[in-house]
């Protein structure tokens, strides 16, 4: 990880610059923790995959959680509907 003096955002996701984490807390509930925990152990293949075209690999799990959260979100708006 590079040092960073300044909290970056990405989306609904924010690294703060004493390496604190905040995002939407029912995703980080429901999934967003276990994928941090892949993403660290190295076994996240998305994550593996596209790390590189990211500027840093901080930006790059930022990207990582707002493109799944995005997908959980969907999902939850869809069980939504079905349940009305």
């Amino acid at each position: 990880m590079t040092t960073n003096t300044e909290a970056i955002t990405v989306g609904r996701f924010t690294l703060n610059a004493d390496g604190t984490l905040s995002g939407p807390a029912q995703y980080l509930t429901d999934q967003g923790n276990e994928l941090i925990d892949r993403i660290v152990a190295g076994t996240d293949t998305v994550f593996n995959m596209s790390q590189h075209l990211s500027p840093s690999v901080e930006i790059a799990i930022l990207v990582r959680l707002q493109t799944d959260f995005a997908g959980w979100r969907g999902h939850q708006q869809m069980l939504g509907w079905l349940k009305s």
